[in-house]
């Protein structure tokens, strides 16, 4: 065997761009689709509901894409959309009510991907009454088979002067007979005739363990469409951290598989920058499950980092400019060769380190991704070689 093979040389912006290409691909085949419908009169305090639980200003007044003339599509992500209905007071109740018929016939010849997923109709409590357009729409969603909350906004007193509870009303007049399809909801603090401070209240679980709307619409969402909401909501932190965690985890074993496909005909350790692009677009899907958007620069940052890490362990130099500069060293493993269980498992563990540090810097993710290095790549590796040992064995036998 020669001392040391011959140098080889990878254009970064090259291996980026395929990097890029593999993560479209990917997502394509990956991503899951949520729609939500939020339906209610004007000044039932949809948009502030949509805010609490989706993010501030997501539905900014006249920001929607409108459908019809009394429908507004809000576009939050390329995969997640809100569709707002207007005009449930009786002047343009009838136009309404065929409107979001003809919406729900259209919405049932499409993909299951495509189609409306839930719907949230919201009642003020103040009104203390269930409108016949309120009524209307419950009907029409349970015919459609549509999965529906009914959502008590603006929530203070349930009960009045005489004891009635409001919610035991609208329970009665739909024909709610589980909770699971109804909650009372308080979307902002506010402050009552006695100066007392009543915060936020149905959103998340209560500290009796009774679930809120957002563990509500969890549970009755499709399998795939639950974790997209999950991850979109703003309120619920352990909800969101976990959907994260759990798309990365799918993702990383979609990209594993791909990186054993490159690999499926054996080359050399030296070659092994002809993973990077696989796992980086890996890495940039990762990031993006847990709702980070990378940018070009912080792209390339990981590349080396990541590069450096596996280049290290592959018994060859990596040096950084313009170029990836492979530079063979010593030993049977630069001089030997990597076959796709090397590929899938040394890929399968560079994914498991990066969602590891993203999960250990979950209320910090942005500054957790400025100050990342090879060190604390390295550290991470190290981590996951010793959480996965076959697969590190895999590598280490090689």
């Amino acid at each position: 065997m020669a001392e040391n093979a011959q140098e080889k040389k990878y254009n970064l912006e090259d291996l980026l761009n395929k990097a890029k290409g593999i993560f479209e691909q990917v997502k394509k085949e990956t991503s899951k689709n949520l729609n939500v419908l939020i339906a209610g009169k004007t000044g039932a305090g949809k948009s502030t509901l949509i805010n609490a639980v989706f993010g501030s200003e997501v539905a900014p007044t006249g920001s929607g894409k409108p459908l019809t003339q009394n429908i507004e599509q809000y576009q939050i992500t390329n995969n997640f959309s809100i569709f707002d209905t207007k005009g449930l007071e009786m002047a343009a109740f009838d136009e309404t009510v065929s409107q979001i018929r003809d919406l729900l016939k259209e919405q049932k010849t499409k993909p299951v991907y495509e189609q409306i997923h839930i719907a949230w109709l919201c009642i003020p409590e103040g009104n203390r009454r269930i409108e016949e357009g309120e009524k209307e729409f419950h009907k029409i969603f349970k015919e459609f088979d549509l999965p529906v909350i009914t959502i008590i906004t603006k929530a203070i007193q349930d009960a009045d002067e005489k004891g009635v509870k409001f919610s035991d009303i609208v329970k009665k007049e739909l024909s709610i007979n589980d909770d699971k399809y109804f909650q009372r909801v308080r979307a902002l603090e506010v402050e009552d005739d006695e100066g007392e401070i009543k915060k936020r209240l149905g959103l998340i679980k209560d500290n009796k363990g009774n679930d809120g709307l957002i563990e509500k619409t969890y549970a009755l969402l499709p399998k795939g469409q639950n974790t997209a909401f999950a991850r979109h909501q703003k309120y619920n932190e352990e909800l969101r951290q976990n959907a994260a965690r759990e798309h990365a985890r799918e993702l990383i074993n979609h990209y594993s598989i791909a990186a054993g496909g490159v690999t499926a005909a054996p080359i050399p350790f030296s070659d092994f920058v002809l993973l990077l692009p696989t796992q980086i677009g890996m890495i940039a899907h990762v990031s993006n499950a847990y709702g980070l958007d990378m940018s070009a620069d912080t792209a390339k940052k990981l590349a080396i980092a990541f590069a450096g890490v596996a280049g290290a362990g592959f018994g060859v130099k990596l040096a950084v400019g313009s170029l990836f500069k492979i530079i063979p060293g010593l030993g049977s493993i630069a001089g030997g060769t990597m076959n796709a269980t090397i590929a899938t498992t040394t890929t399968k563990l560079m994914g498991h380190a990066y969602l590891s540090y993203l999960d250990d810097n979950f209320d910090e993710l942005e500054n957790a991704i400025s100050s990342i290095s090879p060190d604390i790549l390295k550290e991470y590796w190290d981590k996951a070689k010793v959480f996965f040992p076959d697969d590190a064995k895999n590598i280490a036998s090689k």
